[in-house]
């Protein structure tokens, strides 16, 4: 299998006005695993509903010779298109100097912007996912800049890992304003590509390293490029490479994993609280009323578009668990004194010896 590419300098979503368009082919380039610090650990092929992914920008390499910063800010869009809760979402996100002149720094030049996540963290639910990143640069004029700054706080303001629903009724309101932002006239697109990943049409669907580099392939050794510490290195060695530095690129990934740990995030998790706070209380209405949120819980992470279905029971048991301890503890603490309880030497047998004492125990099998 092999990964097809398909370079453009026009954003086929949205009939954006990008200005001046490269004259030159950039060096795209797929780093092999075996050129990359951890290439054994990034993981095999994606499967439906059994992996997360997300895409990342580990650099966005602005070169000094181009007087970024001082005449130009740069920007980098990205729009990711995948299946969300059974239907096609496009995600746009912009990566520039407001992600971090928002905290009252000044950019300096040669800037790098290290692992910004554009994309995810999503359920691959199959079919296609397919991803545009286009590098540009924006001539520091004071409407030009404001603008810009509007419509990466636009993009910033939700978050599209937690809350895509409402991130995507904002998305053509970032659309609106690139577009408008690349119809000044002052706005040069450097470098772009829009990148498909198709399991059905025979493509090799794994996560990896890519870079697109603005300099001409026969101007480069792609055998000595290397990714270290999710950086771009060049030399004939992984151990002796240097970081990359003769032009702008953008090096940029595909992530798998198998768990997501910011459930807490989730649009569900306000339910779980309940189960807890009512688990805690120890008499019989209670803990139906745990059950009942419970079981509407349990309904809840079974629609979530969020959650993997192997990630659903892990959880479901986790939080029945939980549950089952924290009223069995509540109960012991209401029954004893102060000075004799200690949750850490509630053990198994002690939590089924209350929950059987007149309580109906909770059985969930998935």
């Amino acid at each position: 299998c092999s990964i097809s590419f398909t370079l453009y300098f026009s954003f086929p979503l949205s009939p954006l006005k990008i200005q001046r368009t490269p004259n030159k082919i950039p060096t795209r380039i797929k780093i092999p695993r075996d050129r990359i610090d951890n290439g054994n650990n990034l993981g095999t092929n994606f499967q439906p509903n059994s992996h997360y992914f997300q895409v990342r920008v580990n650099e966005m390499y602005l070169s000094g010779s181009r007087q970024w910063f001082s005449k130009y800010d740069p920007l980098v869009f990205c729009a990711s298109e995948f299946i969300y809760n059974k239907q096609i979402e496009t995600v746009p996100f912009l990566v520039g100097p407001s992600l971090v002149e928002k905290y009252g720094q000044k950019v300096p030049n040669g800037m790098i912007f290290a692992n910004t996540r554009v994309a995810g963290l999503h359920p691959y639910r199959g079919g296609k996912l397919a991803f545009s990143l286009i590098l540009c640069r924006v001539q520091r004029l004071n409407y030009a800049t404001e603008l810009l700054k509007l419509v990466e706080s636009t993009a910033s303001v939700v978050d599209f890992s937690t809350s895509l629903s409402t991130y995507s009724k904002i998305a053509g309101v970032v659309l609106d304003g690139l577009e408008s932002l690349l119809g000044l006239g002052k706005t040069e697109s450097l470098i772009g590509i829009r990148q498909e990943f198709d399991p059905s049409a025979g493509d090799e669907f794994k996560p990896g390293f890519f870079a697109l580099i603005d300099q001409p392939e026969s101007q480069l050794d792609v055998e000595q490029f290397w990714v270290r510490e999710q950086q771009l290195v060049y030399g004939p060695s992984l151990a002796t490479a240097k970081p990359f530095r003769e032009a702008d690129y953008i090096l940029y990934s595909l992530v798998q994993t198998s768990e997501r740990q910011d459930e807490t995030t989730l649009p569900f998790y306000p339910l779980y609280e309940k189960v807890k706070e009512a688990a805690t209380i120890p008499n019989p209405r209670s803990w139906r009323r745990a059950k009942a949120n419970m079981l509407t819980l349990l309904q809840n992470l079974v629609i979530s578009p969020d959650l993997t279905p192997l990630q659903v029971r892990i959880l479901t048991n986790k939080y029945v668990a939980e549950m089952r301890e924290l009223y069995a503890a509540a109960v012991k603490l209401g029954s004893l004194g102060a000075e004799e309880f200690d949750i850490g030497n509630l053990e198994d047998s002690d939590i089924n010896t209350i929950l059987d004492k007149g309580v109906e125990i909770l059985e969930l099998e998935l």
